[in-house]
């Protein structure tokens, strides 16, 4: 996996990968990691997808707790233990609190489908539910909640690349919405274009794990 040549002497045993959107393309993520012998935390607002990946082999465990979870992790990444967890929640509410923890993976990356703002990202403080009701009702205060919601996703990304993780992403066009609110909301002052590594990971087409976020 480039990821391991490039920033970890060739190898992601004992690393532990955060990242976010376990549907479609991203559903692959867990495996992925584990077949470079990562830890992977995945935070899924869907829960139903989590259960489709642990069906079919992709992901081991389901949680619904982050405490519960950054246990089951932390315990894998002390054994060195190849294993992908299923978060059930909002990227938009669980990466900012893990930056408020102090906790920073050895890789941040991200495949929620940001690309499509309606139908693909989860803005945060709704339930499923909620937020699904509210984009039948209201699509344009859903687009406007999810792309507040991107922003203070990629700000904790942000931050925790600046405590030295190897921050990625997928051609999802998270950074571009990021960078969208950044013109409108002064207060996301840290999305800009130019402070992103140039060339942290180059997409490899046999992995399915990424590009810089640069």
């Amino acid at each position: 996996m480039a990821c391991g040549n490039k920033h970890f002497d060739g190898s992601l045993a004992g690393k532990l990968v955060l990242t976010a959107g376990l549907g479609g393309m991203g559903g692959a993520q867990p495996l992925a990691a584990k077949m470079a012998g990562a830890v992977l935390l995945g935070v899924e607002m869907d829960e139903s997808r989590i259960h489709k990946r642990l069906e079919t082999g992709y992901c081991d465990k389901i949680s619904f707790d982050l405490d519960e979870a950054l246990e089951i992790v932390a315990k894998a990444k002390e054994r060195d233990e190849a294993l992908s967890v299923g978060l059930v929640g909002n990227a938009a509410e669980i990466h900012p609190e893990l930056v408020r923890r102090g906790f920073t993976p050895d890789i941040v990356t991200d495949q929620t489908s940001a690309h499509d703002v309606l139908n693909g990202y989860y803005p945060a403080g709704f339930s499923k539910q909620e937020a699904d009701d509210l984009r039948k009702d209201d699509p344009e205060r859903y687009m406007a909640e999810a792309r507040k919601s991107i922003a203070t996703h990629v700000e904790a990304m942000l931050a925790m690349q600046r405590r030295g993780a190897i921050a990625l992403r997928l051609r999802n066009n998270i950074r571009g919405e990021a960078k969208r609110m950044d013109l409108r909301m002064h207060r996301y002052s840290g999305i800009r274009a130019g402070i992103y590594p140039p060339a942290l990971l180059r997409r490899q087409r046999s992995v399915p794990m990424g590009r810089s976020f640069g």
